[in-house]
């Protein structure tokens, strides 16, 4: 990633810390949301051009994950990740998973939509779709998880 990609990231994250009467899930939103938003800018454009893609992505994320992070709470987070491991490990592509909290009612679909092996640097990695219904609105979450297949652990890390 560009340097000045990491310090517009570095800043936003910075910036996420001073948002009034933000809770942990709300951060924790606004910071995943930031970084998933970054990542995706950068994607597009070229020197300055990408630039502001960047910074765009990481505002439009940050907005986006605090909404969902405020509103999901542990058990639905819990759930969510259960179910993307399982996800990522066992389904094949175009395969939805769901996950419901009988509690409140919200929910969540995973699919992944691409699985790309990459021998030379030991990674397998699979694109994914996770749609999250919380009190009626829903929002999508599109990703990338990685994972390095000589580590005997198999931990997923999202990439984008």
């Amino acid at each position: 990633m560009p340097k000045k990609t990491i310090c517009l990231l570095l800043l936003a994250i910075s910036l996420t810390g001073c948002m009034p009467g933000a809770g942990p899930k709300q951060t924790a939103g606004h910071l995943i949301g930031a970084a998933t938003g970054a990542l995706i800018g950068s994607q597009f454009g070229k020197g300055s051009g990408q630039l502001v893609g960047v910074a765009l992505g990481t505002l439009a994320g940050t907005a986006l994950g605090g909404m969902i992070g405020e509103k999901m709470d542990e058990r639905d987070r819990a759930l969510a990740q259960n179910t993307m491991v399982a996800t990522l490990e066992r389904a094949p592509d175009n395969q939805v998973r769901s996950w419901r909290n009988p509690n409140n009612n919200h929910s969540g679909k995973i699919r992944v939509t691409r699985t790309q092996e990459m021998p030379a640097n030991n990674l397998v990695c699979r694109d994914y779709v996770h749609t999250v219904t919380i009190d009626g609105g829903q929002e999508q979450v599109h990703g990338r998880a990685c994972r390095d297949m000589r580590d005997q652990r198999g931990e997923w890390f999202v990439q984008k």
